[in-house]
């Protein structure tokens, strides 16, 4: 039985809740991904992502809408440098023109991606996406560990799942969970 199988069998039994174990959350994630536009290829995505200034850049304009001319000054390179790979990474999804409230007439950018994903199977698949850390968490997760049984109670909103580990990793599961309760104890 596959995971997904699993799952569908506990939720089969009444309503599906919303929440991350149901269709609707995974539509939810797709529809959050940035959509990467038909023209932009894998390779050119791999080649922005091999560049030191577009990366640059796009780690600046995460923190913050930048200017060119601040991300000039950042990058260590001409504004004629920035722009070009501005046009670039912007024909790519993965930056966007914006402007920043202390100064609405300058034209400023900002990264509109918080990650990218390399998948590799029958071809190369490059995907630009914005995060759900939580959803992130719990695939990877569900791919690193064998479920033997998952079950939900709607009544308490909780999920019970029973799933195989590793001595090692139990080991390492338990020395994570004692770190963070300890820590969330006053």
């Amino acid at each position: 039985m596959t995971r997904r199988d699993l799952v569908d069998d506990v939720l089969s039994s009444s309503d599906e809740p919303d929440g991350p174990l149901t269709d609707e959350a995974e539509e939810t994630v797709h529809q959050s991904e940035t959509e990467i536009p038909p023209e932009s290829s894998d390779d050119d995505l791999l080649n922005a992502m091999g560049d030191d200034v577009s990366r640059d850049v796009i780690v600046a304009c995460n923190h913050a809408p930048m200017t060119a001319e601040e991300l000039a000054e950042n990058c260590g390179v001409s504004e004629s440098t920035i722009y070009r790979r501005l046009e670039s990474l912007s024909s790519l999804g993965l930056i966007e023109r914006t402007q920043r409230v202390d100064s609405p007439s300058k034209t400023c950018y900002e990264t509109i991606i918080d990650g990218l994903s390399i998948h590799v199977g029958e071809s190369l698949r490059v995907e630009a996406e914005s995060s759900d850390y939580v959803v992130d968490a719990m695939r990877t997760l569900l791919a690193a560990i064998d479920v033997q049984h998952l079950a939900y109670d709607r009544e308490q909103n909780s999920v019970d799942v029973r799933f195989e580990l590793s001595p090692s990793l139990l080991d390492a599961l338990v020395e994570l969970y004692s770190r963070d309760t300890s820590s969330r104890e006053p």
